[in-house]
């Protein structure tokens, strides 16, 4: 069912709408549901495969984020290729390498609240108040969206409360575990599956100064990453902003700019794997098994972000960034519930619902402020 209504999206958006025309709502809240789903879901094939530093994981990630935007491209007919749109997909793999390295830091918890709130906040105020060059995207009841988005801010801290099942600790060669930065010898790590994501904890001593010091570092770099996510569209988005100049062909089609901005994930993807490969000495952590749920992941991630792409577009970023950002987060807890089951017991299920009937509320307020139409 999901495919069928990702499929009537592109149909109805393959070609651009005349100007007096602009391409109805409901394209863009299909597109935030599906964008939201796959979100939520693209971790699920990996979930239960181990994949170490995560370098390698990426990596095959971003080679089927890259097949389907090259499916989405031949679908709707090679438009024009613009490279400015590639430094949005350089910036986010140069976010989502930073992400492996700030959980290993602070957990997974406290680093994906500071980084998705800095994205949502980033990405819809730099939509809404037209920053680098864009043009502000107005909204019919402002205060509305801005008591939306600050619930939507408040939510993540709510969910911040979840305690997973207690990780098992146990022993593993360093050569498959260790995260890029650590020392090499071996020592006792705890590992643990926390919202689809397997995160690694080293259980070394620290002294207190070491750690305040550590975790002042890694949410600085929690927080950059989250910078550079709420970047990613602004390449595409200025374009369709200036349709004139060098730009006077420029569709307001976000489908025509997947394939720039999923090439420079591929690429700048791999230009990290060659120096984490030399780093390594040729000898990079790699769980075969896992290869083929990571393509598949990024098929995924692929989906979605076409979807937020198209979302952005219709709704504007003032509309679709907080809706798109809050949603996925809640779709992974249900899989961690029922799925991977390591959720469970009377306290998170109430924080859940709290934070679920927020993010409720967050998201009809959004939608009820109401994009205007460039």
């Amino acid at each position: 069912m999901t495919t069928n209504l990702l499929i009537a999206a592109l149909n109805t958006t393959t070609s651009r709408p005349p100007d007096d025309t602009p391409t109805p709502l409901w394209i863009g809240y299909l597109s935030v549901i599906i964008a939201v789903l796959f979100f939520g879901t693209n971790l699920v094939p990996a979930g239960k495969y181990p994949i170490g530093d995560g370098l390698s994981f990426q990596f095959f990630m971003c080679c089927g984020i890259w097949v389907t935007g090259l499916v989405i491209d031949l679908f709707v007919k090679s438009p024009q290729f613009y490279p400015l749109v590639l430094i949005g997909g350089i910036l986010w793999t140069t976010g989502n390498i930073l992400s492996l390295l700030v959980i290993r830091i602070n957990g997974l918890g406290m680093s994906m609240l500071l980084w998705c709130t800095t994205n949502m906040l980033i990405g819809w105020a730099s939509g809404h108040f037209g920053w680098f060059g864009l043009i502000p995207e107005d909204v019919e009841k402002p205060y509305l969206n801005y008591i939306g988005v600050a619930i939507a801010t408040i939510s993540g801290a709510v969910f911040l409360a979840i305690r997973t099942i207690r990780p098992e600790e146990i022993s593993v060669d360093i050569e498959e575990r260790q995260p890029i930065l650590q020392p090499s010898p071996p020592v006792v790590i705890t590992t643990s599956n926390d919202a689809l994501i397997e995160t690694t904890t080293i259980t070394t001593p620290a002294s207190p100064p070491t750690k305040m010091y550590l975790r002042v570092i890694g949410c600085f770099l929690a927080i950059l990453a989250g910078v550079l996510f709420g970047f990613i569209f602004i390449p595409s988005t200025y374009i369709q902003d200036h349709p004139y100049g060098q730009y006077q062909s420029a569709s307001k089609n976000g489908l025509h700019y997947v394939f720039a901005m999923y090439s420079g994930i591929f690429f700048s993807s791999m230009f990290y794997f060659i120096i984490y490969i030399a780093y390594k000495g040729n000898r990079p952590y790699l769980h075969v098994p896992s290869i083929f749920p990571g393509i598949l992941s990024g098929i995924m991630w692929g989906i979605a972000q076409a979807g937020f792409l198209v979302a952005n577009s219709v709704l504007s970023q003032t509309i679709s960034f907080p809706l798109i950002t809050i949603g996925p987060g809640t779709i992974a807890i249900f899989w961690s519930i029922f799925y991977f089951k390591d959720i469970s017991g009377q306290r998170n299920y109430l924080i859940i619902i709290g934070g679920t009937l927020l993010r409720i509320i967050s998201a009809v307020l959004i939608v009820l402020s109401k994009p205007i139409p460039h």
